[in-house]
């Protein structure tokens, strides 16, 4: 008996070990994320934001039970030709959760406050949602600040799928709030407020979950009671004397692409578009097809990064 291995048993050893060794060592090191979480007050409000590019300002809204991390791949393209600001909305992300304020101006009020920390005197502005409908609401308040307003799948033609009305007065409304405050709060743990390889932050924050947070929840209930998604009166329409670009997925089940043809049309002379084969996120399904869509519109020019998503 030997206690050797048969040879092409240890030529096979070797070569695995071998090609082992070559994967490993060929493999690149992960790139260090390149925007960090920055933080900024807002009246009573801390606001977390992100910021990188040069060029024009332009600054992203996300929607309901979002944060900013929606719109990394957007902001990634658009940083190309722009200085891109995107802010968590009181109430979401890692910003301030107080147990009330959220009415359309409140937020936009809290928008502003940003703005204003962070020395912004003019920019242009994209709202996705609710947040269409905040960015909208930050135009009608300071005009003299916002160049162009872009409108995506935005939350202004009335009460969204799945709410009876927004008046909170029929009991199968207060159920539909708490269904979709709790449907919200556990979707974060899927969509949790992090990217750890689009944004680099403290090991406290890069801890918070969302869906573990009480003020979370009552900040989602609070929201649906407060915030006016009939926001857009034909007397603040009126107020919108800028360019605007309505842009819209077309399979939306929460705001049908009827609503953003009406809502085009509504805003005369807004430029609308149609994003194929998408739902309710756009910018989180094609990202490529709304930050053109964007940068068109802006003036800026865009890029597709390495590595990216299509």
């Amino acid at each position: 008996m030997t206690n050797r291995l048969p040879l092409h048993v240890a030529a096979a050893v070797v070569i695995a070990l071998f090609l082992v060794l070559l994967a490993t060592s060929a493999r690149p090191p992960r790139p260090a994320p390149r925007l960090r979480a920055a933080y900024v007050q807002a009246g009573a409000l801390r606001i977390r934001y992100a910021r990188g590019g040069s060029g024009p300002v332009v600054v992203l809204v996300h929607g309901f039970g979002e944060s900013l991390v929606a719109w990394r791949g957007v902001f990634d393209r658009l940083a190309a030709g722009a200085d891109v600001i995107a802010l968590d909305l009181p109430g979401f992300g890692l910003s301030s959760k107080p147990a009330t304020g959220y009415s359309t101006d409140s937020m936009a009020a809290a928008v502003i406050h940003v703005l204003d920390a962070l020395h912004v005197a003019r920019a242009s502005i994209v709202g996705h949602s609710l947040g269409g409908a905040v960015a909208a609401a930050v135009t009608a308040r300071d005009p003299a600040r916002i160049e162009r307003l872009v409108l995506l799948d935005a939350a202004l033609v009335g009460a969204p799928l799945g709410l009876p009305d927004t008046t909170g007065a029929s009991g199968a409304t207060r159920v539909s709030r708490a269904a979709i405050t709790a449907y919200e709060a556990m979707r974060t743990r899927f969509t949790a407020p992090h990217d750890p390889q689009w944004l680099a932050e403290s090991d406290a924050d890069a801890a918070y979950l969302p869906a573990s947070d009480t003020a979370y929840r009552t900040a989602l209930g609070a929201v649906l009671g407060e915030f006016d998604f009939a926001w857009l009166t034909s007397e603040r329409t009126r107020q919108l004397r800028l360019p605007i670009a309505v842009i819209w997925g077309e399979y939306d089940p929460v705001f049908p692409v009827s609503h953003g043809r009406a809502l085009a049309a509504s805003l005369g002379g807004a430029r609308f578009e149609v994003i194929p084969r998408t739902w309710h996120r756009p910018h989180e399904e094609r990202p490529d097809a709304v930050a053109n869509a964007i940068a068109a519109f802006l003036g800026v020019r865009t890029r597709r990064p390495i590595g990216a998503n299509p």
